[in-house]
């Protein structure tokens, strides 16, 4: 390398050290701000460094494009945008490819609702087998939504028991015992189930859905499609896929709206079921 060529790479290099030291700790500092809590107990740590360093890029760069990340094994997808629009979560659903089944989710929605983080899942071409620690977490888990519905452990067991080894939902009993209501509703009617909970400290509405005979995929699109149209923001989407023994998945997402455009919204929820027992195949 060149005297010349040196001398410039080292300048630039001081120069953007210099812009880039000045802001770093004011935009790292911001991002943690927006991001809600639960971000930090659903996702590993390594992993949130990377969002950050993609959320970093975008900020010094000024860019409002979505970037997207996708695994080296093709499990895992991430994508990442200095925006957030109705209809964006349908959007993305679109355009993520075609060819794996999708089997879990996490959308995360920044407070201020400036950036988006979103996570999809695969269907993977191992069998993961669940280790003893995974059985311990999902008999507690199982314990702990018993007391809460009112049925017995070994009931909520095997309902967790279709969920994938290790997920992370096990922690939040809260969200478990929607799903488990929403799968009582499911069993019970033989249609798709649209649960409303009651505001939660922050006036902000969550909707469960579960459907079996409608994919994880097609299930959280067509909800989504619908809050877009109807210019409801969602804030976090949480999806499960259940696989059960004879090979027919059961399909559990949760989203929560932003309160402001959801006064009214639980006059929608007939036509919210409809809308997903019109796409069961």
């Amino acid at each position: 390398m060149s005297d010349s060529s040196t001398s410039r790479t080292y300048e630039l290099v001081e120069e953007l050290r210099a812009e880039i030291d000045f802001e770093l700790e004011d935009v790292i500092t911001e991002i943690v701000r927006e991001l809600p809590e639960d971000y930090f107990q659903r996702i590993k740590r390594v992993d949130q460094i990377v969002h950050l360093k993609a959320l970093l890029a975008l900020s010094f760069c000024k860019l409002q494009e979505e970037l997207m990340f996708r695994s080296g094994d093709g499990v895992h997808i991430a994508v990442i945008a200095r925006q957030n629009y109705s209809g964006q979560l349908a959007n993305i659903l679109s355009r993520l490819p075609h060819d794996q089944n999708l089997t879990g989710a996490k959308v995360f929605t920044s407070r201020s609702h400036n950036f988006i983080i979103d996570l999809f899942e695969f269907e993977s071409a191992t069998t993961v087998q669940p280790s003893p620690s995974a059985r311990s977490s999902l008999l507690a888990a199982a314990k702990n939504v018993a007391q809460k519905v009112n049925e017995e452990v070994d009931v909520i067991s095997e309902f967790l028991s279709h969920y994938a080894p290790r997920s992370q939902i096990f922690d939040n009993t809260e969200s478990l015992c929607e799903h488990f209501r929403a799968y009582q509703q499911l069993c019970e009617t033989a249609k798709p189930a649209v649960r409303v909970s009651e505001m939660d400290a922050e006036n902000r509405s969550k909707v469960t859905a579960a459907s079996r005979k409608i994919d994880a995929r097609t299930l959280v699109h067509r909800v989504a499609e619908f809050f877009g149209q109807q210019s409801i923001n969602i804030e976090r989407a949480y999806l499960n896929d259940l696989l059960f023994d004879d090979a027919q998945h059961i399909a559990i997402a949760s989203f929560l709206l932003d309160a402001q455009t959801t006064e009214s919204f639980s006059q929608s929820l007939k036509t919210l079921t409809d809308l997903l027992q019109s796409s069961v195949k």
